[in-house]
């Protein structure tokens, strides 16, 4: 069996590894993005809340109806803080994600030149091949029969 079909299963291998690591990256990227979408909401609603509480408050407001509202907001500024950690265990994740398939890409890519080298040489040989039986055709044509 030729070296480029032994190294094959190999590379199907490495290829399938690839993948893997591939889908698992965009899976990382996707929870990347939803979890600064909902970052992004939470701040939103924090800064329409506080402009609620301004208005609110310009307009008079009881002591409950401050204590409720500072209430709210720290619950709000908790949130926001909780969902940067989720934000930044993400990132985390997607930085280790795309280096894992970097690497798996890196090594099929070595396994496909290593295929081509081989295939490259298997074809050089086997012209070589050819060509000496080529010639050893043509050089008994040249000689005189006894």
């Amino acid at each position: 069996m030729k070296k480029s079909n032994r190294i094959r299963p190999l590379k199907q291998l490495a290829s399938r590894h690839e993948q893997q690591a591939a889908r698992v990256l965009g899976e990382s990227r996707t929870t990347l993005s939803d979890e600064q979408r909902r970052l992004n909401e939470l701040c939103t609603y924090r800064d329409e809340y506080r402009t609620r509480f301004t208005t609110a408050g310009a307009n008079g407001m009881d002591g409950n109806q401050v204590q409720a509202y500072q209430g709210f907001l720290r619950q709000l500024d908790h949130a926001i803080q909780q969902q940067r950690t989720q934000v930044a265990e993400a990132e985390k994740n997607c930085v280790s994600h795309t280096q894992s398939w970097h690497e798996t890409h890196l090594k099929t890519q070595a396994l496909d030149k290593t295929i081509q080298r081989f295939h490259s040489e298997e074809t050089r040989q086997t012209d070589k091949r050819e060509q000496r039986e080529a010639d050893d055709i043509a050089g008994r044509r040249l000689l005189p029969e006894t």
